[in-house]
Order: C-alpha cells, then structure tokens, then sequence
C-alpha cells in the first residue's frame, strides 16, 4: 500500500477536486491510510524493542508504549482530518479502580480510553474489544501482554464472561476496566438490524429503549454487569463523547472530514448500581438515556443530576 501509495493519492485528488469536494476529504483519508501502516510498523518496532523485558519492567514499558503510540495515532488524526480533542480536567478521574463504560461511534474513539489512561493520565487499564481487531498488528501484539480480552462475539456466552470475570481479577489498584456496550457503531442499518433481533427475542425494554436513542445504541449488558459483579470496588463511570456522529461509515468520513468542530469528551459518576440483576438492567438502560441526552444536547459539562467525581490524588 505505502509503495503504490504516489499513484493512489494523486488519484484520490483527482476525484476529489472533479466532484468539487475542495476540502479534500478523500485525500486526508488516503494519508491517514498510510500513517496507519505506518504505526503498524512501528508497533512492531515496539513489541520486539520490549518483548526481552521481564515482570513488571516489561508491562510498564508495554503500558508506556502502548499510550505513546496511541497518542501518536489520535495527533495524526488532528492533523489530517481535523480531530481536536476538548479533554476537559483529567485530574477529575478518581482513585481507585475504574470500570469505564464507553460510547462507541467510530473507529476513531476506539483509542480515546488508551490516550486518556496510557498517555494523560499513564494509569493501567485494561480492555474489552472485539477479536476482529486481532488482524491489526498493534491489537495483536499489545492486547495479550496488556491483559485486553478479545471477545469472540459469536461465541459461547457463557464461556467470554468467564473471561471477563478473569480479566477483572487482574485489574491493579490504580487501574481501569474499559467496555463497549454498544458493540458496533450507531448507524441506521444497525440500529434496524439491533431492534429486529431484540423484537425476535422478545426484549421488549431494550426495544424501547431503541426507539427513544437518538444518537447511541441500546448497550448489551452482560459484558458491564458482568464487571460490575466482579469488582464491586470498581467505581462505575461513563465515557461519553461528542463530536464523531456522521464518521462511522466511509460516506460519512468523506462528507464529515475535515472536521469543523472539536470531540467533546467528559466522563461521570454513574448513579449508586442496584443489587438486584433485573434492576441494573434497568440502572444501565438509564445511564445510556443520561448519556444519549448529553449527546443530543451538545453539552459540555457532565449532567448535573451526576454524582460529582471526586478529586484525584496527585502524585
């Protein structure tokens, strides 16, 4: 791809100046495909620089490396297609262990979580993602020696929480568990695809749940419940953001990029989890609502009806 990568981008140009996208949309894309391989390449760089390592030593330099590199990537972003990031006070997260519940809209915000915690804040965490992922260099090296779970979504049920009960027993003291809820991206053909499974199995909150969202996905709440059980010293928090609707399918990158405005990302309190199972359903289903409202309203503070976060401790 880097080798025929002169011919592509003069191509890529040509189209977008004939069908008068003087933004060049379909150019920015063309680099940012090659910066990608790039940082593939440089994740193996990487790894085989850290792999001799042993014990602590090596996950902490895998934990650094991990957070540089992501960073790296979300700068290249910036550059080429415009994402500038309003972190907010990061020195708002708390102490202790974190279970971190994502929005998920783009494969863009896929590194937010390893930027916020590798890089701003250089805290241990790790992360629920999907397998598919595993075909990038970068997933497949790091994943593993970080402690991620990739979840074989096709898989036995039972069989990937059992997983997951494992991967929150490794979580450290100052560390972070971060999920995805929503599984895929918030796209019309997927919200369809969602509310006719969940209507086929009868869901009928979750179905409701679809048809009041604007702009997120019901989330699937065995993965977060699942966590929740097994670390209840974990303090439950939401990862929301802004800024990235539009982007998830390539059509709406070409129309969307560069971006005009900056990703808004904050993170809150949930409110206190019940301890009955069917009501934390319903405790989850209402962080998402809380959530989709935020979103809707182009806010930039967390909701007001959120526990305040408490002070971190600075070193």
């Amino acid at each position: 791809m880097i080798l025929l990568s002169p011919v592509a981008l003069v191509l890529l140009a040509m189209i977008d100046v004939v069908t008068g996208k003087w933004r060049l949309p379909l150019l920015r894309l063309g680099l940012m495909a090659i910066v990608i391989a790039l940082h593939e390449w440089y994740a193996v760089g990487l790894f085989l620089r850290i792999a001799p390592l042993r014990g602590a030593t090596r996950t902490q330099a895998f934990e650094r490396a991990m957070g540089t590199w992501s960073a790296s990537l979300l700068r290249w972003c910036g550059r080429l297609l415009g994402v500038h990031v309003d972190w907010g006070d990061v020195t708002t997260l708390p102490v202790g262990r974190i279970l971190m519940i994502s929005r998920h809209a783009s494969n863009v915000d896929a590194i937010i979580p390893a930027v916020l915690f590798g890089y701003l804040l250089q805290r241990p965490a790790h992360y629920v993602l999907k397998r598919e992922l595993r075909w990038f260099p970068s997933f497949d090296l790091f994943g593993p020696p970080l402690g991620n779970y990739f979840v074989n979504r096709n898989g036995n049920t039972d069989s990937e929480l059992d997983h997951l009960r494992g991967l929150s027993a490794r979580v450290r003291d100052d560390g972070a568990l971060v999920i995805f809820p929503e599984g895929t991206f918030a796209t019309t053909a997927t919200r369809a695809r969602i509310r006719d499974s969940l209507e086929r199995r009868g869901e009928t909150q979750a179905v409701e749940l679809t048809d009041e969202l604007q702009s997120l996905l019901p989330p699937k709440p065995a993965g977060v419940l699942t966590l929740l059980r097994s670390r209840p010293d974990a303090h439950p928090m939401i990862l929301a953001h802004r800024g990235l609707d539009g982007v998830a399918k390539l059509h709406g990158l070409r129309d969307n990029i560069p971006l005009r405005e900056p990703v808004v990302i904050r993170w809150w309190s949930t409110v206190s989890p019940p301890e009955d199972p069917e009501a934390q359903v319903r405790w989850l289903q209402d962080e998402w609502r809380c959530l989709d409202r935020w979103v809707a309203a182009g806010a930039v503070d967390p909701p007001a009806d959120r526990p305040m976060l408490r002070q971190r401790r600075q070193d």
